[in-house]
């Protein structure tokens, strides 16, 4: 850990100072809503500085929380209010994305998020963390656990990639958000629009905090960088690099991959998962990894951590305090 560090702003992955001021001003205001005592801190890694909301009492057990692409660890706030009265809470800003870490981006075609997450926990001397993860956050746990499944503890994933061939509605969510104002597509994000297709259906409340970052982030932040797609030589997206990409979050994990898993486990879906039907992944993944829990919350989509809080916080708790 880096003590006495000053965060240095480095606007590289973003399309404009002013969109970075945006972002940023966002970012402390959802920082704001984190009620409990809590600072900021730095771990050294081999893609630079990660910035890492702590709270909670040292002499506790730590969780690690990691976000989703394009996610940054305020968005958090809700899990360390509540984990932090019973752990040391340590949400992470992951570098190459919107936050305060370093703007270099690990591989997702390697195992570098691994290599990352390994760092930190190096950096702080953890011993055997928990760790839990939302979207893409909780593919790289899910790959902790495979890999360096010795330097953990138990697993969270909340609506992970990468289970299965995936069903994504681009032609409602990626071309209709590339047409809108930043403000307009705040006000417009809904939990349905992260559900599969129903008939006109309404459920949860969608945190207007992560509408709010997903719209800025659309708008201000270059995620072709941050994944790695974009040709700096022709300046442009680099289609094949975007293929690959789609793959490893939006297509089935190798079954014998998934075997190997070997941590204590949950699995928390939404009813509503936009990804894949979350009873059928359920009974695959069942057969794959006995161990695993898996809870399905009602009236939730994609991430339910951001749609039903409560319910999934009580949840992860329970799992993550018994014995």
């Amino acid at each position: 850990m880096t003590d006495n560090y000053t965060y240095e702003p480095d606007l590289s992955l973003y399309k404009s100072e002013q969109g970075y001021e945006k972002m940023m001003s966002w970012y402390e205001r959802v920082s704001d809503e984190i009620t409990v005592d809590h600072r900021s801190i730095f771990a050294d890694t081999r893609f630079g500085k990660t910035h890492i909301i702590e709270a909670g009492d040292a002499n506790q057990k730590p969780v690690l929380l990691i976000p989703g692409v394009a996610g940054c660890a305020p968005l958090w706030r809700h899990q360390i209010n509540a984990f932090s009265e019973h752990f040391r809470v340590l949400a992470i800003d992951i570098v190459g994305q919107p936050g305060k870490s370093a703007a270099n981006p690990p591989s997702v075609f390697n195992d570098d998020y691994t290599d990352w997450l390994e760092d930190i926990i190096q950096s702080l001397e953890l011993d055997k963390p928990h760790i839990v993860g939302v979207s893409t956050g909780g593919t790289t746990v899910m790959d902790m656990a495979i890999r360096k499944s010795e330097m953990i503890d138990k697993t969270v994933m909340c609506g992970p990639t990468g289970l299965a061939r995936a069903r994504l509605p681009f032609r409602q969510w990626l071309l209709t958000a590339r047409k809108k104002d930043a403000d307009v597509l705040s006000d417009d994000l809904t939990a349905s629009s992260f559900s599969k297709p129903r008939s006109g259906e309404t459920f949860g409340s969608f945190d207007r905090q992560l509408a709010r970052g997903m719209a800025l982030g659309t708008r201000h932040y270059r995620v072709d960088k941050s994944l790695g797609i974009y040709n700096e030589k022709t300046s442009r997206v680099d289609i094949f690099r975007a293929l690959k990409v789609i793959g490893k979050f939006f297509f089935s994990v190798d079954k014998n991959r998934l075997r190997s898993f070997k941590n204590k486990g949950l699995l928390i879906f939404g009813e509503f998962e936009v990804l894949y039907n979350p009873w059928k992944i359920s009974k695959r993944l069942q057969k794959l990894i006995p161990s695993l829990q898996i809870e399905i919350v009602k009236d939730a989509g994609h991430a339910a951590i951001y749609d039903q809080p409560e319910a999934v916080n009580e949840l992860v708790l329970e799992f993550l305090r018994k014995e």
